[in-house]
């Protein structure tokens, strides 16, 4: 158990949330975070047009918050959703804020977690840049494949970029392939 973890347990508070309960709103500054025991939940954009595009989910284990508006104190772009229903630990900022200056290990896992987002966004673009719409599905089952089960088709269709009618073509398409002739 990591220093963060540690944490999240002795001073955290076990909470559970419903499906579908925003834990933040865009525009808002985050004040918490949360260690997922057990659930899912999603941080996710949403376009001029309206439109939500999901930029990353959590599961059991992950530590989810918008870290870049908890650390800066900045407004978050994201908002921060449950898509089941959750067990978590949250943990009040503040708490994090105060204890980082003094403890070198939970500094350290605070900064292994930042790096692991960024390293995941810097992919997460990279990959809509370079990789067809098919490719980045095949991508993200061979790398989360129990996981790919649990997320609504229209939002697994927000994350990739493309339509739920157009993610459902794609997933039609790969049944009828065998599995060794998609490489």
């Amino acid at each position: 158990m990591n220093a963060l973890q540690t944490c999240f347990l002795e001073l955290g508070t076990r909470r559970h949330y419903e499906a579908q309960q925003l834990l933040l709103r865009a525009g808002e500054v985050a004040q918490r975070l949360y260690l997922i025991e057990q659930g899912a939940a999603r941080l996710y954009v949403i376009d001029s047009q309206g439109r939500e595009t999901t930029t990353q989910f959590f599961f059991e284990g992950d530590v989810v918050s918008s870290l870049e508006s908890l650390m800066s104190g900045n407004p978050s772009a994201m908002h921060l959703i449950t898509m089941e229903a959750c067990h978590v630990h949250v943990l009040e900022g503040s708490i994090i804020k105060a204890r980082i200056k003094n403890e070198s290990t939970l500094q350290a896992d605070l900064l292994a977690l930042t790096q692991q987002r960024l390293f995941h966004y810097v992919k997460l673009y990279t990959s809509a840049i370079a990789d067809s719409p098919t490719q980045r599905y095949l991508n993200l089952q061979a790398t989360h494949s129990h996981q790919l089960e649990r997320i609504p088709q229209h939002i697994l269709a927000s994350y990739l970029g493309v339509s739920a009618v157009h993610l459902s073509r794609i997933r039609r398409k790969l049944k009828n392939i065998p599995p060794d002739s998609t490489a």
